[in-house]
């Protein structure tokens, strides 16, 4: 007799553990914290700049006297929001065009793959940073930027995995049962695209907080006073000597950020463990 050993759902998928406490963990701080620290992240105090972690300032002050644990919470609310959002609509873009290239035609996916592969050509921070230089920064600047060099890779896997979903019987059938075409790409072909989309969304992420990260270390993100990560990383890099604690604290955040995105999309990627039998 074969009997199926049942698993608690923890351990067949144990690689996604980790990455969603560090994530849900990073949320829960960026949400929670405002909340909890009292301190205005633009309020200047210099009678007491460069002053290390204390019961007051649990991560110490900046050379302006500001607060950094107010700061790094409010300027994850920033970081993190933008980048969720840049993903979200690279990904509607970006699954619409590959919709319609496997869809409608030859001349269509020939106009909308060359696009993409134009979009590709340029690595996505250099694009980031181009657009943000000629348009002068800030945070429309920098949406566009990324959200120009993420679409392309949902577009081209949207392509494909429509391509070969349009090919499957029951979808020919539909077809040629007179089915709308808006009917079939929503009912037979979005759903598959959609679950292998999540994966890439989730290393989108990563890639998207980077890049505000670095826009924002160069001066051309968002515009100070307004706490953002990378540019707490630049404003502090000239007193690194003087203040290590906070200059690690956005570091940190960063790269905590980054590694949860990473993770979460290799754990996604890999098929579900099935349970033994005997």
């Amino acid at each position: 007799m074969t009997l199926a050993l049942t698993h608690p759902p923890t351990r067949i998928r144990r690689p996604l553990v980790a990455p969603l406490l560090l994530l849900g963990g990073l949320a829960a701080l960026v949400v929670i914290g405002p909340l909890v620290i009292p301190h205005d992240p633009a309020m200047q105090d210099l009678v007491r700049t460069l002053e290390g972690p204390s019961a007051q300032h649990w991560l110490g002050t900046d050379h302006l006297g500001r607060d950094i644990a107010a700061r790094l919470v409010h300027g994850g609310v920033r970081s993190l929001g933008i980048a969720v959002a840049c993903v979200g609509f690279a990904t509607g873009v970006g699954v619409a065009l590959g919709l319609l290239a496997a869809y409608a035609g030859r001349v269509a996916d020939i106009a909308i793959m060359r696009l993409a592969d134009l979009m590709l050509a340029f690595p996505g921070i250099l694009l980031a940073l181009l657009i943000s230089g000629f348009l002068g920064g800030g945070v429309l600047p920098m949406l566009i930027g990324i959200k120009l060099a993420l679409w392309p890779q949902f577009a081209r896997m949207a392509r494909a995995i429509a391509i070969g979903e349009l090919a499957q019987p029951h979808v020919e059938a539909a077809r040629l049962a007179g089915f709308p075409a808006l009917t079939i790409l929503r009912r037979h072909v979005l759903p598959p695209v959609l679950r292998q989309t999540v994966t890439l969304a989730t290393l989108g992420l990563g890639a998207a907080i980077m890049s505000i990260s670095s826009l924002g270390f160069l001066g051309l993100g968002l515009q100070p006073p307004t706490p953002e990560w990378g540019a707490m990383i630049s404003e502090l890099l000239p007193y690194l000597a003087e203040a290590p604690v906070q200059m690690a604290a956005p570091c940190l955040a960063i790269f905590l950020a980054v590694l949860g995105a990473t993770l979460l999309g290799q754990a996604l990627a890999e098929p579900p463990t099935m349970p033994e039998e005997m």
